[in-house]
């Protein structure tokens, strides 16, 4: 799917801004639904998805049609502000020099489940071992949007949370990484193991070197131009640096990264280029409240664009099951290894909690169904199960785990 093709008369644009508004209202309410009952946004946003349509059928099929049309082009946005975000969250910890486990741990979240279920899902049900590597990237991420403000409410040493918040950003990027590096193979593109090693490193290396100079361009821009640092233009910047990147056929999503962790950084760069940047208390707050609108957006899209095409099967339910009980003993077999000691053993229980899969999955989920490859189906609706599954257990595990929370 290419911006193009949004562009034919073949997409009605009244169903489509009419769904469009539809997903904003939804996911206002999904939020104000989670603040009386503590359940999950994910699972009500889903579950709200799976009533307009698959039950009641209240949403006319040429609005699904529509949001259908532009899976695809949301999904590379949501790549951008995903990348964005955690380049922020990593450069604020890199800084401090905290949650170097997390940083270790986010990676063995994904590349661990990638082996664990590129083999699990071959011996049980025959997938060939690239969808299941691919399965394995696209439900890799323990979700930011869950885990973040959870882990602000419980009590623990700094460095529990820098590991943990560390974690959670890490591997959401690794995620994506490998899913692009895994569709890539896939699509055909690079069959060769030379090949494609060669791709990753030149584009990674690319990709290095455009977000380093358009985020010092950038911060250039911002200490001659106040307005310039407000979140809309830089998440702009942002977009096209994806654009260009992928135009170059490099890893546009680790060019937005390096992008986000050089402006994450703006005081020491700054003050070392001569250009200190001053960014007042009322800038940040409006900052933070537009990213959180375009971080509701988006996850309110993807939810419930699940919910509005799911559909169960007992097939996808054993797929979703192999992969759910999976997933959950690497997390108890990591959490046992990252937190083994003594004085640890009160986080335990917490960090066991934080498998929930979230925005990441669902995005990248989505986007290999729009790719039109085989196993899509497949992937699309094993992660939908797995998204329900894995926050369904995360609320026991943490609810019988009974955290401090802090005043």
């Amino acid at each position: 799917m290419t911006v193009q093709m949004l562009l034919q008369p073949m997409i009605p644009a009244i169903p489509l801004l009419m769904a469009l508004s539809l997903i904003i209202l939804i996911g206002y309410i999904g939020k104000a639904i989670f603040r009386r009952t503590k359940v999950p946004e994910a699972l009500i946003l889903i579950l709200i998805g799976v009533l307009l349509v698959p039950v009641a059928h209240l949403l006319p099929q040429s609005y699904v049609d529509s949001l259908r049309s532009i899976a695809s082009v949301f999904g590379d946005f949501a790549l951008v502000v995903i990348m964005f975000n955690a380049g922020k969250v990593m450069s604020i910890n890199t800084s401090a020099l905290k949650g170097r486990m997390g940083l270790l741990i986010g990676v063995v979240d994904v590349l661990g489940g990638a082996v664990l279920l590129c083999i699990v899902m071959y011996l049980l049900f025959g997938w060939p071992p690239v969808y299941g590597a691919l399965l394995g990237a696209v439900l890799g991420e323990t979700s930011t949007a869950i885990v973040a403000p959870l882990i602000r409410k419980i009590r623990m040493s700094p460095s529990a949370y820098a590991t943990l918040l560390m974690e959670t950003s890490v591997n959401s990027v690794v995620a994506i990484m490998l899913f692009a590096i895994l569709l890539s193979l896939i699509s055909g593109q690079h069959v060769t193991a030379g090949g494609l090693t060669q791709y990753v490193v030149d584009s990674i290396s690319v990709s290095i070197v455009l977000g380093v100079g358009a985020g010092l361009a950038w911060l250039g821009v911002q200490s001659r131009l106040p307005h310039a640092r407000d979140y809309l233009p830089t998440i702009a910047v942002a977009l096209l640096l994806f654009g260009v990147s992928s135009i170059f056929d490099t890893a546009a999503p680790i060019s937005v990264l390096v992008f986000s962790v050089i402006l994450g950084n703006y005081n020491p760069i700054s003050k070392y280029l001569g250009t200190p940047i001053l960014i007042r208390r009322s800038q940040a707050r409006e900052i933070n409240a537009v990213e959180r609108s375009m971080e509701l957006i988006i996850t309110t899209f993807f939810f419930v664009f699940i919910g509005i095409i799911a559909s169960v099967s007992f097939t996808y339910a054993e797929y979703a099951a192999a992969a759910t009980i999976t997933l959950v003993a690497m997390r108890y077999v990591i959490v046992r290894l990252a937190f083994g000691g003594e004085s640890a053993a009160g986080i335990r229980p917490v960090a066991l909690s934080l498998m929930q899969r979230g925005t990441t999955a669902a995005v990248l989920a989505a986007l290999f169904l729009s790719s039109g490859t085989p196993y899509g189906n497949h992937v699309f609706y094993t992660t939908f199960l797995v998204i329900i599954a894995t926050n369904l257990v995360a609320g026991a595990v943490l609810r019988a785990s009974n955290p401090e929370i802090v005043p």
